[in-house]
């Protein structure tokens, strides 16, 4: 009995195997369903499915000529029943072979199920009105900013042309302005040298013996001019050169002149300055300006019934910075040098018409600064910066 009992107990084992091939030879699946499912990559994306395949299948795309086609992607999920499940995929273009064949077999040699379908119209095509876009967005693209740049051309053009035209017609009323400015030596600091005809202050090396005036400053190596300003307008051109360390501007006659102090519209100071090539407004705090190419005579216009202080490059005209909210009191033009070798000139009126007069017979229109827009603006009513 012991010796029979592996053969009973392997019966059992080849019955289950008998059943599980038959069961499997059962589902030879069913036919292909080609669904399409939209589309992409500018084609028409189609769909194999079938279900209930034993063994494992194989899936076949075929087009009309009977040329095999490569899958797009390709799933054989296997149930729990053992059976494989088919999803292939494939994107049909439109210039292909509108006939489209799926055919699935099991195993290499097994039953097989095949279906076939017909592709045509069923491809995107982009509406009239979209193509007409399509065509005219890079177009568009490309002519706005054309545009845009030459309207801005013109619209730069013209206010060249209109502000040449403002520099004509005002250069004469300006020049009418134009004044007489000397320096006035009882308020030179000791260091400071005067030129003969008070045009002219250098700072020197060694303190010299001058009269005491309470008028003079020390140590501060300032100069007042002889003339101040209470009403109307006026301006005046220093020639500040190309080095050296100064500031100018316009003071009240009575601010302190003895003691070391910050300069700034706090204590009657209106001034523009140039210390190691870096230019700045004294404002409180100081207002650092960048200016390319860097003047080398600069206009100072003083506006006494609007109580402005206004800057300027006297060649180009262009402006430089604007004090607002001067005082109404009497204003002295104020010159200051802080290095020995320093030097600042300031040019008689003649000089300035006769250079006023050259710009103009050469028509150069002048470059305004980007404080202000017009020329009236900056020459006759210069506003806030």
């Amino acid at each position: 009995m012991e010796n029979t009992r592996p053969c009973f107990q392997a019966i059992p084992v080849a019955l289950c195997l008998l059943l599980g091939i038959g069961t499997a030879a059962a589902g030879s699946g069913s036919d292909p369903v080609l669904h399409m499912a939209g589309h992409k990559d500018s084609g028409v994306w189609v769909l194999c499915l079938s279900a209930g395949w034993y063994p494992e299948p194989r899936v076949l795309w075929r087009n009309g000529r009977g040329e095999t086609l490569s899958p797009e992607s390709e799933q054989k999920p296997r149930g729990d029943d053992g059976l494989f499940n088919v999803s292939s995929s494939l994107v049909v273009l439109e210039n292909s072979d509108p006939a489209l064949t799926c055919t699935i077999r099991a195993g290499f040699s097994g039953p097989e199920r095949e279906t076939t379908i017909r592709i045509t119209g069923l491809f995107p095509r982009h509406a009239p009105e979209m193509t007409a876009f399509l065509v005219f967005l890079p177009v568009s693209l490309f002519l706005v900013p054309l545009v845009v740049y030459l309207f801005r051309k013109l619209q730069v053009l013209k206010e060249e042309t209109t502000k040449e035209h403002e520099w004509r017609q005002i250069l004469d009323k300006v020049s009418l302005s134009a004044a007489e400015v000397t320096l006035d030596q009882s308020t030179a600091n000791p260091f400071l040298v005067l030129s003969a005809d008070g045009r002219s202050v250098t700072c020197g090396i060694l303190w010299q013996d001058v009269p005491k005036s309470y008028r003079r400053f020390d140590p501060l190596p300032c100069v007042l001019a002889s003339q101040c300003f209470a009403e109307g307008q006026h301006y005046w051109d220093v020639e500040v050169g190309w080095w050296g360390d100064w500031a100018t501007g316009a003071a009240w006659g009575s601010m302190e002149h003895i003691g070391a102090f910050r300069l700034s519209p706090d204590v009657g100071v209106w001034a523009l300055q140039c210390q190691e090539g870096e230019w700045s407004a004294l404002t409180c705090p100081e207002t650092p300006l960048q200016l390319e190419p860097a003047p080398r005579i600069v206009r100072v216009h003083l506006d006494c019934t609007r109580g402005s202080l206004a800057f300027y490059n006297a060649e180009s005209m262009s402006h430089i910075f604007t004090f607002t909210g001067c005082s109404r009191a009497p204003l002295f033009p104020f010159f200051l040098l802080w290095t020995s070798g320093t030097q600042l000139t300031i040019l008689p009126p003649g000089q300035r018409k006769a250079r006023e007069r050259d710009r103009t017979m050469c028509t150069v229109t002048p470059k305004l600064g980007k404080r202000q827009g017009s020329v009236t603006e900056l020459l006759i009513m210069p506003g806030q910066s």
